[in-house]
């Protein structure tokens, strides 16, 4: 099954604000109870060693997704701390501005908005993209690894979506979970709360924007065919799918999905 690129209400620059940072937030929420990109982080780890990197642009963060558990992970299991910048094209400042006065100084955002495609020359480091990259149609997605190429940094795309049985299992019962789940994912609105019970916007839009972001997930095949005519002297690529995992409170599983991973950066010269 090819890859479609089906409509996404998130992209579209007129989606109200408290539906975009719902999104984002749940999104969070997910991730981090479930540490669903827990498997990545030894390789992770392995990348931005060997680059002698401490430093993560976060690019697309949303709500601010995995990559506050990530940093915490880096140091507390893989021993190695690291500094994030939370960047996005519409940020989420509110979750921006939490993230950073809860991380003490390990985290800083841009409040402007930041084109994935054209990341600024000031901003270095290592570039990360969660759950995000589908987003980009071909021609942007592949202007993104050009961009990291052509600057000479490192990028690292991770997805846990794809177009498996499993993970549209998920996706079909996602707004289940969502009715159990609002009251818990922060932070508190109760105009959250009116549009999941009372309106079911949340949840119907939820679901929508899940199973096209299956449609949407490039697979490695698909990766391949992006990165194959990028011209870059001395820059590596990798390519994988990792099992995922998932976390809830003392129980550790198996999940519905693989985690699809391309890795991006430059090589010493010999």
């Amino acid at each position: 099954m090819r890859r479609r690129h089906l409509f996404e209400i998130t992209d579209q620059d007129w989606c109200p604000a408290l539906l975009r940072d719902t999104a984002t937030d749940i999104l969070r929420f997910t991730s981090v109870r479930t540490n669903m990109y827990g498997p990545i982080l030894p390789r992770l780890r392995s990348v931005l060693e060997a680059l002698d990197c401490h430093d993560i642009v976060d690019l697309c963060s949303g709500g601010t997704g995995p990559i506050l558990l990530i940093q915490e992970q880096l140091s507390s299991r893989e021993h190695y701390p690291v500094r994030v910048t939370l960047t996005d094209r519409f940020p989420n400042i509110e979750a921006f501005k939490t993230a950073a006065t809860e991380a003490a100084g390990r985290i800083s955002y841009l409040a402007d908005p930041v084109d994935a495609t054209d990341v600024p020359e000031g901003l270095r480091g290592f570039r990360t993209m969660f759950a995000s990259f589908h987003h980009f149609r071909p021609e942007e997605a592949k202007r993104i690894l050009e961009d990291a190429a052509r600057k000479r940094e490192g990028i690292g795309v991770f997805e846990f979506t794809g177009r498996n049985p499993g993970i549209f299992l998920v996706m079909i019962l996602s707004p289940l979970f969502l009715l159990l789940a609002m009251p818990f994912i922060k932070p508190f609105s109760w105009r959250k709360m009116f549009f999941t019970y009372v309106i079911p916007l949340v949840p119907l839009a939820a679901f929508w924007e899940g199973m096209a972001s299956n449609m949407r997930t490039y697979s490695p095949g698909e990766l391949r065919e992006l990165i194959e005519d990028i011209e870059a002297d001395d820059y590596t690529w990798e390519i994988s799918r990792i099992r995922g995992t998932w976390d809830i409170g003392r129980i550790h599983g198996m999940g519905l999905h693989k985690i699809t991973c391309l890795f991006g950066y430059p090589v010493a010269q010999g």
